[in-house]
C-alpha cells in the first residue's frame, strides 16, 4: 500500500501546425506602407523590386508627378535622362538624389517598352518587359537614334497621270520615312484598311503602329495638315490639283 501520492505521467501537449507564411520582401512591405494600389503599385514593383531602385529614387520620381506607369507614356527619351540628370545634381535638401546611368537606361526602357507596346494597340505585358529588359534598354536606345535622323527618303517628283500608280507607292514610302507627333510613321494619316483575315501579331511593328494610331483628336489633326501641305506640294500645277484645292484640315484651335 503505498503511503505517498503517485506521480503522474507527463501528457505532452497537442502540437498547433502553424502554417509559416513567406516573408514579405522588402518592396512588399513598402508598398503597403505607401498604400500604392493600381498603376502606382506596379510601377513602384517594376523599378523597386525588379530593377532595384532605391526608395528616394522612386520617392523623387513620384515628387516629379511620376507616380505611376501611365505616366511613363510617350515619354521622351531624351527627356528621361535630361530630367535624371538634373535630379542627380541637385542637393539631396532640395529634393536631389543620384541616379546612375544603368538607371537611367532601365527608366528609358521601360517607358519606351510601354509607350511602343501602346502605339501597337498590344497590352502592356509586364511579364514580357522582365523576361527581356536588357533587349529593351537596347531597343530604346536605337530607336531614340532612328527617330532624330532625318528622312533619308527622297519627296516624290509632280504628279503625274501616266505614273499614278508609282507616284502612289512613292508617296506612302516617304510618309513612311517621316515620324509622325503620335510615334507612328506619318502614312498613318491616309492609312488603307487591312485584310479583314490579318492577323494583328503576324504584322510588322511599324504597320501595327499605323493602324493602331487613332485618326482623332489634337495629334490627328496636326499629322493631317502635314500631310495636306505635302499632297498640294506635289499636286500643285498638276491634273491633281483640283482634288486638294479647296480642302482644308480645319484641327482644334
Amino acid at each position: 500500500m503505498s503511503t505517498g501520492s503517485e506521480t503522474e505521467e507527463a501528457i505532452p501537449s497537442p502540437q498547433l501546425a502553424i502554417p509559416i507564411q513567406p516573408l514579405l520582401q522588402t518592396w512588399e512591405t513598402e508598398v503597403y506602407a505607401l498604400n500604392l494600389h493600381g498603376d502606382r503599385r506596379l510601377l513602384f514593383s517594376i523599378l523597386r523590386g525588379f530593377h532595384e531602385f532605391s526608395l528616394a529614387q522612386c520617392q523623387t520620381l513620384r515628387e516629379e508627378g511620376y507616380s505611376a506607369l501611365s505616366h511613363l507614356y510617350n515619354w521622351r527619351h531624351d527627356s528621361i535622362r535630361k530630367l535624371l540628370e538634373t535630379i542627380s545634381n541637385r542637393p539631396v535638401s532640395r529634393g536631389g538624389w543620384h541616379y546612375g546611368d544603368r538607371k537611367i537606361k532601365e527608366l528609358q526602357a521601360l517607358a519606351w517598352f510601354l509607350t511602343d507596346r501602346r502605339r501597337r494597340g498590344l497590352s502592356q505585358d509586364l511579364d514580357l518587359y522582365c523576361q527581356n529588359a536588357d533587349n529593351y534598354v537596347a531597343l530604346a536606345e536605337m530607336d531614340s537614334l532612328v527617330s532624330s535622323k532625318e528622312s533619308i527618303i527622297t519627296k516624290p517628283g509632280k504628279f503625274k497621270y501616266s505614273e499614278w500608280n508609282q507616284w502612289e507607292e512613292s508617296l506612302y514610302l516617304y510618309l513612311n520615312s517621316i515620324r509622325s507627333s503620335c510615334g507612328a510613321p506619318l502614312s498613318y494619316v491616309i492609312r488603307k484598311d487591312l485584310d479583314p483575315d490579318v492577323e494583328w501579331d503576324s504584322l510588322h511593328r511599324e504597320v501595327q503602329k499605323i493602324h493602331a494610331a487613332p485618326l482623332e483628336g489634337y495629334m490627328f489633326d496636326s499629322d493631317s495638315k502635314q500631310v495636306l501641305a505635302i499632297l498640294k506640294e506635289l499636286c500643285l500645277n498638276t491634273g491633281a490639283e483640283t482634288w486638294f484645292r479647296n480642302i482644308q484640315c480645319e484641327g482644334r484651335p
